[in-house]
């Protein structure tokens, strides 16, 4: 049995109450490899952006979307914290969670308000004195019986003002849930507009839905650009291994008197989980709290699977998933898709031109003798 000492967590946190332990184990943020790769990439093109303003990044219901939203807001605020010391109204980067919209209607100024509150710690009465919106905080009422077209400006104003370079949008394919091809290119081009005028670098996370935003037209595909935060399979040994120790790492944290053994149901984990780590952590969050509520001294395997993920609700999140990365390999891969259309139109083409059966081929007839050669 592994000492009590010399685990992952604070030793006096088996003292804490229940609310307390489940909270230190749902902070927990495994460092895994597809989200480092992701994180990577997205803190490059934010702090060296090139001719971009918009990133989507898409990935599967439960695979760490958030997490890795969180984790480069904590990274770029920690990188400019010198900076702002001496800049007091520097915001490096701010977030909000975008709602679906009401009865498919979707409102700017609710946007423009929750946009504006995420910018709220550093408003001053200072601030957009030349548009006459003093208090610009979400929670004044004056503020709020602004028109839209006030309150873009007024974000616009914030967002240089503050310097921000990233703005982040959480469960952003709600901004484009509405009908049409030509609403959504609206949307998009709404979205681009503020992230020029501003300069700063708009990022968009949400489902697989966001990648038909990027082939609108050839300016949303020229200024955005796509991240991919894929999940773990079960078929590919690397994939395999560093799940192993995503797994591994979460049982060294959780806050019990005995250290579970959960690498014996590693493959369990693993396909139950539909290999996202955002589900395995919400999973073994809920197996942790019965094991609390019945003073057991560790998790066992009737703790998982009486809070497993439903088979229905697996079938729908693998099947999304499924459908979701097969657009995805069809999207990244410009090459192949393009030789496929060339040769998809070089056949029509063909076949247009083939004639019926019995029909002559269209070519000039002779005229005159004809001479044969022997």
């Amino acid at each position: 049995m592994v000492s009590i000492d010399s685990r992952s967590f604070p030793s006096k946190l088996l003292e804490q109450k229940t609310t307390e332990r489940l909270a230190y184990f749902q902070s927990i943020t495994v460092p895994h490899q597809k989200l480092r790769m992701a994180l990577a990439n997205l803190l490059l093109n934010i702090e060296a952006p090139v001719d971009l303003s918009v990133f989507f990044v898409v990935g599967p219901a439960g695979v760490g979307k958030t997490t890795l939203r969180r984790r480069t807001e904590k990274l770029l605020l920690e990188s400019a914290l010198p900076t702002m010391l001496n800049v007091p109204n520097q915001l490096q980067v701010a977030a909000i969670e975008a709602v679906p919209a009401e009865k498919g209607v979707f409102s700017y100024k609710d946007y423009y308000l929750r946009a504006l509150d995420a910018l709220s710690p550093l408003q001053s009465q200072t601030d957009y004195i030349d548009v006459q919106a003093k208090n610009a905080s979400y929670y004044y009422p004056g503020f709020q019986g602004k028109h839209p077209e006030t309150l873009r400006r007024i974000l616009e104003q914030s967002m240089k003002r503050h310097r921000l370079k990233a703005f982040m949008i959480d469960e952003a394919q709600h901004l484009v849930m509405v009908a049409g091809g030509r609403q959504m290119l609206h949307q998009m081009d709404w979205l681009k507009s503020i992230a020029n005028l501003t300069e700063t670098i708009h990022v968009l996370f949400g489902t697989y839905d966001l990648l038909n935003c990027c082939t609108l037209s050839g300016q949303v595909s020229r200024r955005s650009a796509d991240i991919h935060l894929a999940r773990y399979f079960s078929e590919q040994s690397g994939d395999v291994e560093e799940f192993r120790r995503v797994i591994q790492t979460f049982q060294e944290h959780l806050p019990l008197l005995e250290e579970p053994n959960l690498m014996q149901h590693q493959d369990y984990l693993l396909d139950y989980s539909i290999g996202c780590v955002g589900i395995l952590n919400a999973w073994l969050t809920k197996a942790l709290r019965m094991a609390l509520a019945e003073g057991a001294k560790t998790i066992l395997l009737n703790h998982l699977q009486q809070n497993e993920y439903s088979s229905a609700r697996r079938k729908q999140i693998q099947q999304e998933a499924e459908s979701g990365e097969k657009r995805w390999q069809k999207q990244t891969s410009p090459e192949r898709a393009i030789k496929s259309e060339l040769v998809d139109s070089s056949n029509q083409h063909r076949a247009s031109t083939s004639p019926r059966p019995g029909q002559r081929h269209a070519k000039r007839d002779p005229i005159g003798v004809t001479s044969h050669e022997s």
